[in-house]
């Protein structure tokens, strides 16, 4: 019997008692394998998620780091609920489908026959988005390279702020460590190194956290290079982590800037890089997450700076270009990625990309999303970076969009 129905996150199947998480103690106190259930699951929650039999929860939808977190983590995951944390009861075993969305009282075994394995190989360059350095060695062989390593959350693991593992001289390292099992599986393979993009209220629980302003909106507010730049130190610290990794031999490595609200910011991230020692362009390639309209509008500057590749996030774009806050509950339904003028902002930069040369890579949700991928392959986009357990469906997905297009002749 189907309890609840929410928002499937990925394939998997969990079965397991009822836990719901109402305050830290909860969390600490969780034993492994039971079905967490929380109004609203936060990325500074995974480091004791990573041990549930899956997780449920009132809010959120499938564009959440923590959705895409745990799907890395092949923990069952189904988000905006509604009422699940009064719905489900403590203690009750449940079945959790996060392929359905459906969660089910008692144990249900899902049927259906297991889907094709077959590779694909399309002329489009078929990346990763990377969470877990752990996995790297399993998915490095079936892509064409990291199109974003998300350091973030190696960081959270720790269970300290970045502030105070700076100060206790552990940042550099916790990142060299994570970006090196990454580049050492994917090389000679092109490796994305993404700088720090964390929302003020995902770094609160962290010791050390209360250094963090409270933000009512904070997808809008502190984040991406605005907020490394206001503390050079850490970006350095991140910085300095890739310096040590070229030293080492890893020339596969490149960097990207986050949320770039400016070309000014772009350009004081390459002046800090620079001050550790690291020449832009020439020691590593160099690029932008173009996420932000006024970046599109201005993304003429970006290319007279100099940038060797850019990634497109089209859940900030949609965020940003419709004034809606994508966690919000009130708003959840006008955000919309397809909008016509996200996708006009998309064609816009993808276009300049290919007049340059310029490698240009969708990254975020709308990498796995079968409409927007084959809409971004008609466009003339150069590369796809999708999640992990979306790679041979992403390739397959490319593989017939390019054949259809040699096909009929049709493009946009």
């Amino acid at each position: 019997m189907i309890i609840i129905r929410g928002i499937g996150t990925g394939p998997y199947i969990g079965v397991g008692q009822v836990r719901k998480i109402e305050n830290d103690d909860d969390l600490r106190n969780l034993k492994g394998g039971e079905i967490v259930v929380v109004s609203t699951a936060s990325r500074d929650m995974l480091s004791y998620l990573h041990r549930a039999g899956g997780v449920v929860t009132d809010y959120g939808g499938i564009t959440s780091h923590v959705a895409i977190v745990l799907r890395e983590m092949k923990v069952p995951c189904i988000v905006g609920t509604g009422n699940g944390t009064e719905k489900l009861k403590e203690g009750t075993i449940v079945t959790v489908d996060g392929n359905t969305g459906n969660i089910y009282q008692g144990f249900m075994e899902r049927e259906g026959k297991h889907k094709s394995s077959t590779v694909y190989y399309p002329a489009t360059n078929i990346k990763v988005n990377l969470n877990v350095p752990e996995i790297a060695r399993k998915v490095a062989p079936w892509t064409d390279g990291v199109g974003s390593i998300r350091i973030e959350n190696s960081i959270i693991r720790t269970g300290k702020h970045p502030q105070v593992l700076l100060e206790e001289g552990k940042l550099t390292e916790v990142i060299v460590e994570s970006v090196r099992t990454i580049a050492e599986a994917f090389h000679p393979k092109p490796v994305w190194f993404r700088t720090f993009d964390i929302p003020t209220d995902e770094l609160k629980r962290l010791d050390g956290g209360s250094i963090e302003p409270d933000e009512k909106n904070p997808l809008l507010g502190l984040r991406g290079i605005h907020k490394d730049i206001q503390n050079t130190k850490i970006l350095k610290a991140e910085f300095e982590a890739l310096s040590l990794l070229i030293d080492e031999g890893y020339d596969n490595l490149a960097v990207k800037i986050p949320l770039i609200r400016d070309i000014s910011e772009y350009v004081e991230a390459k002046n800090i890089m620079r001050q550790v020692g690291i020449r832009p362009h020439r020691d590593l390639p160099v690029g932008a997450s173009i996420e932000t309209p006024s970046a599109v509008f201005t993304f003429d500057n970006f290319i007279e700076e100099g940038i060797d590749f850019v990634t497109l996030g089209m859940s900030d774009m949609a965020m940003s270009a419709l004034a809606v806050d994508r966690r919000g509950v009130n708003v959840a339904k006008l955000f919309n990625l397809t909008h016509t003028s996200v996708l006009m902002m998309m064609e816009m930069v993808i276009d300049k990309c290919n007049q340059q040369g310029i490698e240009s890579c969708i990254c975020g949700h709308a990498s796995s999303d079968q409409a927007i991928v084959w809409w971004l392959v008609r466009t003339g986009i150069t590369s796809i970076s999708t999640n992990p357990d979306q790679i041979l469906k992403i390739r397959k997905i490319v593989d017939i969009a390019e054949k259809t297009i040699i096909r009929t002749g049709f493009t946009l």
